[in-house]
């Protein structure tokens, strides 16, 4: 589980990075790569990381316009920049879920292969999360990931029955690459 966890914190777009300013006593979140506008506490729900003397440092809300970052409080200033960890779709986190140690790391080396990341996931339909765990199951879960450059499918072909666990990962980029990957 924590190799899963060093790899997830580590996935190239896995971020929103932006800038925040203090807008008519609201703290608004400037996303840096769309421009778009949000109320800070909407899109904050328990830890972020603040930009504090170059680097990256996990930061808390404490009271209203004061944060805690190392136990420290740190009064918020326009201008700072924050970094928010992006949330997975529920059905595709399920789904990641679902999947081995071993299964999970091939995915995760395929995706790298294109120059994807688990948080590149734009759809995915997950029939496995539907099927009841204590009969065997079988199927195929479609997912669709988008790395701004190319649209990858993924069509995901597993069998569960007990004694045996098997995923296949074909994928499948705009471009026609194609790769297939057995676990």
């Amino acid at each position: 589980m924590k190799h899963r966890y060093h790899i997830m914190r580590n996935q190239p777009r896995s971020y929103t990075v932006g800038n925040i300013e203090c807008i008519n006593e609201e703290w608004i979140f400037f996303d840096e790569e769309s421009d778009e506008a949000s109320l800070l506490w909407e899109i904050v729900e328990d830890d972020f990381e603040i930009l504090y003397n170059n680097h990256w440092l996990p930061a808390r809300f404490y009271e209203n316009d004061t944060l805690k970052i190392e136990n420290e409080p740190h009064p918020l200033e326009s201008g700072e920049m924050v970094r928010i960890r992006k949330k997975l779709q529920t059905g595709y986190e399920e789904w990641l879920k679902e999947l081995s140690d071993s299964s999970f790391s091939t995915l995760t080396k395929a995706l790298g292969r294109f120059d994807y990341s688990l948080y590149d996931c734009i759809y995915c339909h997950n029939i496995l999360f539907f099927q009841p765990a204590s009969a065997p199951r079988q199927g195929v879960n479609f997912i669709v990931y988008d790395n701004g450059d190319y649209v990858c499918s993924l069509h995901h072909r597993y069998i569960r029955d007990g004694e045996m666990s098997k995923d296949i990962f074909e994928f499948t980029r705009a471009d026609g690459q194609m790769y297939k990957a057995d676990c």
